[in-house]
């Protein structure tokens, strides 16, 4: 039942993600240390007009989706791991250009996702600077870029399922500001208590490429 269950999320979590807004700050784990991310995007409009319209013609429409990652640290300054969106699943690997021990940091993030219904790879590189307050929070920003099918315009057939063979490929680019705070930062009274998630995230994306003001609000948790 557990299977099944897990399973169907699994399903979920790839045929409604979207490419928008990576879910991931600045910096990297850490070597050996192990993170999963799990977290939901929401489409907020510049106006009431434009979601009406993007609902009833679905031209630059995005839904609600979900977001899923996976990650590893190889080294103090690079992450291998895997994440879910744009309809598929794919290999991702971050590297981080600073000292691991600095407040700053700055890495590149590349993602390698199969589209399932479209049968292509959708390539996404995302650039993030940060910087450390305190003992656990860390603002950030950065830009995210890559190439695939154009998954807020996927023309319909005549049952109105989606028509993967008219999808169209384009290039897609966003900017995102955000913050992360650890709640088991190592030395806190929190670090030790297991039913705590390690971190919460939330971030605002704008997407640059479609003809519809909108901004993407991120909510993230991670493991």
């Amino acid at each position: 039942m557990r299977i099944v269950s897990g399973g169907s999320l699994l399903l979920v979590l790839i045929l409604s993600s979207c490419y928008y807004g990576a879910m991931q700050s600045a910096r990297t784990l850490g070597e050996d240390h192990i993170n999963i991310t799990a977290g939901v995007t929401l489409p907020a409009y510049f106006s009431t007009e434009d979601k009406r319209e993007a609902e009833e013609n679905r031209v630059d429409y995005l839904e609600v989706y979900p977001t899923f990652s996976f990650g590893i640290g190889a080294t103090d300054r690079i992450d291998l791991g895997a994440s879910v969106f744009g309809y598929g699943v794919g290999p991702s690997v971050k590297y981080g250009f600073l000292d691991p021990q600095s407040r700053n940091a700055l890495s590149a993030l590349l993602d390698m996702n199969y589209v399932i219904p479209a049968q292509v790879m959708m390539p996404r590189l995302s650039l993030c600077g940060g910087r450390l307050f305190g003992d656990g929070l860390e603002v950030f920003g950065g830009v995210d870029m890559g190439y695939g099918p154009d998954l807020a315009n996927i023309p319909k057939t005549t049952d109105g399922a989606n028509d993967w063979d008219l999808v169209d490929n384009t290039f897609f680019s966003s900017a995102r500001v955000g913050c992360r705070y650890e709640i088991k930062s190592p030395g806190s009274p929190n670090e030790s208590t297991a039913y705590l998630p390690e971190a919460v995230m939330f971030q605002f994306s704008v997407p640059f490429d479609l003809n519809r003001g909108m901004i993407l609000v991120g909510l993230g948790i991670a493991y």
